[in-house]
């Protein structure tokens, strides 16, 4: 009777062990988990940035938009200067002229109240911002397709323990971490 007891605790340690999955399979398990979790987060971290590009395209677009009203009314004052100068004399025709040329001279370049060439310096920051935005967009995206292509080699190796899947993933997917981290630091 020890002898079966022996025999039959002996054979629960085997089924034990044998139902356990071999370690690589918990390794890749595990390594498909850890990318899929970062990938999420470089997902998110890449829609921040595509949000930040289509705000700051937006603020542009309305710093340009007036921009172009401000040189249409220059455009009109100076024409209007013009054809006082051609046509008008006398001191009151005088007075226009100047405040005709005043005003255009006002628009084109005013510090206080934001003339054409500040709301230019605004525009042209904006879009350097916003280019800046869509590079980081771009670089995170790609971090996350190639850690995608990472889980699929893991799921691969998961399926048919052929170990080659299982070092392509983890390589690639440790690269694709490391081109993450980098685009998050914004050093590419």
């Amino acid at each position: 009777m020890a002898q079966e007891s022996l025999e039959h605790a002996h054979g629960h340690a085997h089924a034990d062990h044998a139902a356990q999955p071999p370690a690589g399979t918990r390794r890749a398990a595990i390594l498909v988990a850890i990318f899929a979790a970062i990938a999420v987060i470089l997902e998110m971290s890449a829609n921040d940035a595509q949000i930040a590009y289509l705000a700051r395209t937006i603020t542009a677009s309305d710093i340009w938009n007036e921009y172009q009203a401000k040189s249409v009314r220059r455009a009109v004052r100076s024409e209007a200067a013009d054809m006082l100068r051609a046509t008008a004399t006398g001191p009151a025709a005088a007075d226009a002229i100047a405040r005709a040329e005043s005003e255009a001279a006002r628009l084109a370049d005013d510090p206080s109240a934001g003339g054409m060439k500040q709301l230019a310096a605004r525009a042209q920051g904006d879009e350097r911002i916003r280019d800046h935005a869509l590079h980081d967009h771009e670089q995170l995206e790609r971090s996350v397709r190639v850690l995608q292509i990472a889980i699929v080699l893991l799921g691969l190796y998961l399926a048919t323990r052929f170990m080659a899947l299982m070092l392509g993933g983890l390589v690639i997917g440790l690269g694709a971490v490391a081109w993450g981290a980098v685009a998050l630091l914004g050093i590419v």
